[in-house]
């Protein structure tokens, strides 16, 4: 079988990415410096020099530099995600990893924890450095760094190590916070060590509580 040109292979790959989702011109030279066998500094410009034809056909959307998107065409032109949640999935994502999560008070309006919706987002994330509209979003240094496989638990602590000075109206903040560790199957063991090795004394203590609530 005859192997794609450059241009293909990053059609095909870009076709892959859900509408709205924005996606970074290194993860597409990464990609076919791992297809082609080359280097990824030669990948860049075949890269670069690609996604800006395919923007400038309006096929796809420059959101920022080195960042594309695929709009959603609609019967009212093209439907295009906010900045807000552009931003959002850069700091959360990288490619198909993992690297933030939500948290602070944005995370426990959704537990039901807060009637209080906040004007900006939270989110803790690996690229906390990152340059961000700060109108919109509040990056935080994480505790440790973020992946798929830890990010749900530091969820939980975070919003444990928060709670006394949040403003928190729920009924019972425990049993809201016992059923989030359960519908994400969070491991007791796991969540307690994280707590122990990153979090203060007061956190593993209140986690304590949460996790015996339903006991």
């Amino acid at each position: 079988m005859e192997r794609l040109g450059y241009g293909e292979f990053i059609m095909n790959k870009i076709a892959d990415i859900p509408y709205g989702k924005p996606f970074q011109t290194n993860i597409i030279a990464e990609a076919i410096a791992e297809e082609y066998a080359i280097p990824v500094h030669k990948a860049k410009p075949i890269t670069n020099v690609t996604l800006k034809r395919l923007a400038d056909r309006g096929q796809i959307k420059r959101f920022q530099k080195g960042v594309y998107y695929r709009a959603k065409q609609t019967v009212f032109g093209k439907a295009c995600p906010s900045v807000e949640t552009l931003e959002a999935q850069l700091l959360i994502r990288r490619g198909d990893d993992i690297i933030g999560y939500e948290t602070g008070v944005s995370l426990m309006s959704q537990m039901g924890l807060t009637t209080l919706v906040p004007k900006k987002l939270e989110i803790a994330t690996n690229a906390y450095r990152k340059n961000i509209n700060d109108k919109y979003i509040i990056a935080r240094k994480p505790v440790i760094t973020v992946n798929a496989g830890n990010f749900r638990y530091l969820q939980l602590l975070d919003v444990i190590r928060d709670l006394p000075e949040a403003p928190v109206d729920a009924e019972n903040p425990k049993a809201l916070l016992h059923a989030f560790a359960e519908k994400n199957e969070l491991d007791a063991v796991k969540t307690l060590t994280y707590a122990k090795q990153y979090y203060s004394q007061k956190t593993l203590l209140n986690l304590v509580d949460v996790l015996i609530e339903k006991h």
